[in-house]
């Protein structure tokens, strides 16, 4: 009889025990298939309250660069699921199999916390190369860059327009031979700090529609004088003196 009572309790126990709010994507594992590089790949995850409270998404991040998502702003009801974008950018991804997690955070009402993770995996098969397929450049002038596009089909695709998502970036030649395109693009001088961005390529293929190649610029401050030539080499026989003219001249609007 105490034993029954002692079990009768215990299950009591378990019942009354709040189901505390966890949001989960739902499938927990994602496989997207074969995914040619070069193209933004644009899918979908949903997100679900297992729990039985109200609950904030406060996070999702990816394992790789290459994967953002949209946002959740308001919270989930118990129950309810969320459909989420999910982008995958392959322009700088090698050829081949990989896999990524995504970590959705959430919180509920009294502050409880917790982090559920799903695995998203993919192969990569590359018939357009993009060299480079990241443009990152650094410094406090503009910067030019060669892109070369290489199509190894039998029928190569032809780049019928550009723009950036960076003030100022832009395409100031393109040059074009067999199954190679040359962009010369031109990345302006920022403001100090941080600036990322894209280069999008239209194409006359509607598999490669837009090719999307990132852009990354850290800007440094502009020094306020400036060395001209900014190196050089003195050489010269031991015991005699050597001498080069190096002009001083004030950067911008500085004194």
């Amino acid at each position: 009889e105490k034993m029954r009572s002692w079990l009768t309790a215990a299950l009591l126990a378990v019942s009354l025990a709040p189901v505390r709010a966890q949001v989960v994507a739902d499938p927990s594992e994602m496989i997207l298939g074969t995914v040619l590089a070069g193209p933004v790949h644009n899918r979908e995850i949903i997100l679900r309250n297992t729990g039985k409270s109200p609950a904030q998404v406060t996070s999702i991040s990816g394992s790789c660069g290459c994967l953002t998502t949209g946002t959740v702003s308001s919270p989930l009801a118990p129950g309810e699921t969320r459909a989420v974008p999910l982008i995958l950018r392959t322009a700088s991804l090698p050829a081949g199999p990989h896999a990524w997690t995504l970590a959705v955070g959430s919180r509920e009402e009294t502050g409880a916390k917790w982090t559920k993770t799903c695995r998203l995996s993919a192969t990569i098969r590359r018939e357009v190369e993009l060299e480079p397929a990241l443009l990152a450049v650094s410094g406090d002038r503009e910067a030019t860059v060669v892109v070369t596009i290489r199509d190894l089909r039998e029928k190569p695709l032809a780049v019928t327009g550009w723009s950036g998502t960076l003030p100022g970036l832009a395409v100031d030649k393109k040059d074009s031979s067999g199954k190679e395109t040359q962009l010369t693009v031109r990345i302006p001088a920022m403001s100090e700090g941080r600036h990322a961005g894209a280069l999008l390529l239209a194409t006359n293929d509607p598999t490669y529609a837009q090719l999307e190649i990132p852009v990354l610029v850290q800007a440094r401050a502009r020094d306020s004088v400036r060395a001209t030539p900014e190196s050089l080499t003195l050489e010269g026989k031991a015991g005699t003196t050597v001498f080069r003219l190096v002009r001083l001249s004030a950067s911008g609007d500085a004194p």
